[in-house]
């Protein structure tokens, strides 16, 4: 079967935001566009200096951009969050555990599979570090998330916004090559 050209979906490269800072001002931007949609207190600047952190040499927190051609279509991040009461948050095994977040997707590219490429390599990424399971929290999209693995392990409220709490194992059955 020939499809048009303009439904060809290529794949999308991906690569850790260091190796392409050109792109470092649009991924903050985009992180910036996230939180002020959940209601969440943030500025361009301080999505810029905690964006920082992103590229330098430790392993986590990462982001982690996706790219057709020369055009940057997407980025998604993990973070180690940290929280005061475990009464909010469910028990996790780790001391620190790693957090799906920011993951964004052109609105014009979605429904692609960038987004389960950008997924994919978090997994990968993360399974490279030893780690067993990704967290995330999840507001409009579980379903998305429930179709590609995770599981909800709590409902809370955070910032003032119902949350689903969701996780994921990650291990090389669960982790697409």
């Amino acid at each position: 079967m020939n499809l048009p050209s303009s439904t060809l979906v290529i794949a999308p490269d991906i690569f850790v935001l260091e190796q392409k800072p050109e792109f470092f001002a649009q991924v903050a931007h985009w992180h910036h566009q996230e939180c002020e949609r959940q209601g969440l207190k943030s500025s361009l600047a301080l999505r810029q200096q905690r964006l920082v952190l992103h590229v330098q040499q430790n392993p986590i927190p990462k982001t982690l951009i996706a790219l057709r051609g020369n055009q940057l279509v997407g980025c998604v991040s993990l973070v180690n969050y940290t929280y005061r009461s475990s009464e909010r948050m469910p028990k996790v095994t780790s001391e620190s555990p790693v957090w799906l977040s920011n993951l964004f997707v052109l609105e014009n590219l979605r429904q692609q599979g960038i987004g389960n490429a950008l997924i994919d390599a978090a997994k990968n990424y993360a399974q490279s570090l030893g780690l067993e399971e990704l967290w995330l929290s999840a507001t409009d999209y579980t379903e998305y998330y429930q179709k590609r693995g995770w599981e909800i392990v709590r409902r809370t409220r955070l910032g003032g916004r119902q949350v689903n709490v969701m996780r994921v194992c990650i291990n090389s059955r669960s982790v697409s090559n």
